[in-house]
């Protein structure tokens, strides 16, 4: 006789015993009163803890909870409203106190108030902190090195909180900011950091990004670099959680390209610079079987010519080049084609897969912005002309100046070739100096007219003027007692095969950047090149942007998908910047005794 028993849900039996656990648990950390909310991580989004701040029972919870929404609205970009929810709270306890000082020193680092924010660390016990504190006071430490362009110290702060950081999506973000720092560094800089005996969790990460750094030119060695170094450092915390760059290069597929519509104005007004740009494409593509299908788009419609190249079995676009026809290719569909634009618009955006290249202004701004800071230089003078060119060129300047220096670049705007020296004068006036009142009158020739405002010393020139107005500059500065001191450096604009070596002799000393593929010029390419153009350096570029072109587009996946991926091409040392737009990294010359040397 079989005996029935009653059939039990054991999920019904654990779960009363589950949900005491979680209730007491939300006690502890989102309802109890106890200063002790303080010490651990703030989950919850700043309304949450507003809202359990009006229903506090008393001062101390309301105090709590306000603290947290303080911390949490700086996490959401609310500065403001945390510094005035931080200054609303008085006569708070010693454990809140310590919370409030860790609040306000991140909101002073923000700010880039150093000092203030370093007081305020000062005035904190480590000692007392928990661990989730002690995150928050060396992601503060982190952030004051890096307002003082410390990267060394601010690796080292990011490093500490990883070590005493638990959860998991903090952590995976304090690990890609460290290798975003990491990343960002020369290898210059890079040696200059130093790890202290026995410390391994630096040295790992030094020795991760020289890995990544030795293998990213050939990707499929990255998964093997990777796997070597986590056997080297098997307990490091990016072994268990690699930084999300390195996880997505991981994940890189290279694509073989075997049909590329190559999209060029090549008859009309603009059949020069098509044709031209088309010979170096051509001349680098070589022998490949890649098979490769002109159009010219000065007799058709874009989107008809991206309908026959997809109908023609085309896995890529390079081109358009006219802006009109760029705008014209992102209103398209361009879906299932890799397209690399020889141009960009004010209406080019972030599209998955889409690169913009060309010879842009941009691109040789930020390499100047790049090489005057290596230089020792932190106080230029951008001189540019009152145009479109000179209001991107300002533009790209300011905004890498930004990221080296963490301060804006001093700009000053031209007109016409006769008021550059008028916009030299007003970059360099400072109304508190009469040496440098009278140093300005010797380099302008005229009668200084100081402003009501002072300006720090300029230390350097970034002038952007073709070779003639260059030549009236260097001359005044040559005949000033400023000149001696003043740096010198310049655009591409500036360099003509016309000048001659009276020229060369009167720039002494200046430095201006150019394609790389100026610089080889007993090259038996550059001389053929140079002879079928005249020794055009406007068409020799665009040759040189036609060959690269070439190696951009058979690159694309890895430019798109590795970060820091570079090419080595005739404008420049390429790589793929935000949005997909390519970055040159130019090569810098330098006049010298009536010759001009190479410096890179």
């Amino acid at each position: 006789m079989r005996i029935l028993l009653p059939r039990f849900n054991i999920k019904h039996l654990i779960m009363p015993f589950f949900m005491v656990l979680f209730l007491s648990a939300c006690n502890v950390d989102l309802f109890s009163g106890s200063g002790n909310i303080l010490q651990r991580d703030a989950n919850a989004n700043s309304e949450f803890y507003l809202n359990r701040a009006e229903q506090a029972q008393n001062k101390t919870e309301k105090d709590n909870y306000q603290l947290l929404a303080a911390r949490v609205l700086l996490t959401e970009n609310k500065m403001r409203q945390a510094e005035a929810l931080l200054a609303s709270l008085q006569g708070l306890d010693k454990e809140q106190t310590i919370d409030k000082n860790l609040i306000q020193a991140q909101i002073y680092a923000n700010k880039r108030a150093n000092s203030n924010a370093t007081a305020t660390l000062r005035s904190i016990d480590l000692k007392q902190l928990s661990n989730s504190q002690k995150a928050r006071y060396y992601i503060a430490q982190a952030k004051i090195a890096g307002n003082q362009n410390n990267l060394t110290d601010a690796v080292k702060s990011l490093v500490l909180a990883d070590q005493v950081i638990t959860d998991t999506e903090r952590k995976q973000q304090n690990i890609n900011n460290i290798w975003s720092l990491l990343r960002a560094a020369n290898p210059t800089t890079l040696r200059r950091i130093a790890p202290e005996s026995g410390d391994t969790a630096l040295s790992g990460w030094l020795s991760l990004i020289n890995a990544y750094n030795g293998n990213i030119s050939q990707p499929e060695n990255l998964r093997n670099a990777v796997q070597s170094w986590k056997s080297a450092y098997p307990n490091h915390s990016a072994a268990y959680l690699l930084p999300t760059e390195i996880q997505d290069a991981l994940n890189y597929q290279q694509v073989a390209l075997n049909n590329i519509a190559l999209l060029l104005p090549t008859s009309g007004n603009a059949q020069l610079i098509g044709t031209t740009i088309k010979r170096g494409f051509d001349d680098a593509r070589g022998t490949s079987a890649v098979q490769v299908t002109a159009y010219d788009t000065m007799t058709t419609p874009i989107g008809d010519i991206i309908a026959q190249a997809k109908a023609n079995g085309s896995q890529a676009l390079v081109g358009p080049l006219i802006k009109g026809n760029v705008d014209a290719m992102l209103a398209s569909d361009t879906a299932g084609l890799s397209v690399l634009a020889l141009n960009s618009t004010p209406n080019a955006q972030p599209i998955a897969n889409i690169c913009y290249y060309g010879l842009s202004p941009e691109s040789e701004a930020r390499s100047a912005a790049d090489r005057i800071w290596n230089d020792g230089v932190r106080n230029p003078l951008v001189i540019v002309p009152q145009n479109d060119l000179g209001q991107r060129t300002a533009a790209a300047f300011n905004l890498r100046w930004q990221q080296l220096a963490a301060t804006d670049a001093t700009t000053q705007f031209y007109n016409s070739p006769n008021d550059i020296l008028a916009a030299l004068q007003n970059g360099l006036g400072n109304s508190q100096s009469e040496q440098r009142s009278e140093t300005i009158a010797a380099i302008t020739g005229t009668t200084v007219q100081t402003s009501g405002y002072t300006r720090e010393d300029i230390q350097a020139l970034y002038i952007v003027a073709d070779s003639s107005d260059l030549l009236d500059i260097k001359n005044t500065i040559n005949n000033s007692a400023y000149g001696r001191s003043l740096k010198l450096y310049a655009s591409s604009r500036s360099n003509s095969p016309n000048n001659g070596p009276d020229y060369r002799l009167t720039m002494e000393g200046l430095k201006f950047s150019d394609i790389p593929f100026l610089a080889d010029t007993q090259s038996s390419q550059y001389s053929q090149i140079a002879g079928s153009t005249g020794g055009d350096y406007s068409l020799i570029r665009l040759y040189a942007m036609g060959s690269d072109a070439w190696l951009l587009i058979n690159k694309f996946n890895e430019l798109r998908q590795i970060p820091g991926y570079t090419v080595n091409g005739l404008t420049g040392k390429l790589s793929a910047g935000n949005g997909c737009n390519i970055d040159r990294e130019m090569s810098w010359f330098e006049y010298q005794g009536g010759q001009i040397r190479v410096l890179n």
